[in-house]
């Protein structure tokens, strides 16, 4: 799914699920990871996840890797999220849902 997919669902009330790939590390003033964000329906059955615009015919879509907790911050934020939670182990997630934070999506 697209950003603008995403920003669509977020719209109808599915929730930006935060993943941890890569437990992170801090070097240089910055904690570096690895996580994706997952867009789930609030009953579960529909669970899509970001991917990158960049297709490749061999690979397909490639889903949107963050790097940084900072990386992961600044998006949550351009969507509209004020109260961000990142999770800080391989394997941890933590969910979003754009109507706990009453602003509108920008």
């Amino acid at each position: 799914m697209s950003e603008e997919g995403l920003r669509d669902l977020l719209g109808l009330g599915y929730q930006a699920v935060v993943v941890c790939l890569e437990t992170p590390s801090w070097k240089q003033r910055v904690w570096y990871g690895l996580w994706v964000i997952r867009c789930v329906s609030l009953d579960g059955k529909s669970d899509r996840i970001l991917v990158t615009v960049r297709r490749s015919k061999d690979d397909g879509d490639k889903p949107r890797t963050f790097r940084t907790v900072n990386g992961v911050f600044n998006f949550l934020h351009t969507l509209g999220f004020r109260t961000i939670t990142i999770p800080m182990e391989q394997g941890g997630s933590v969910a979003h849902n754009l109507a706990h934070h009453g602003a509108t999506l920008a």
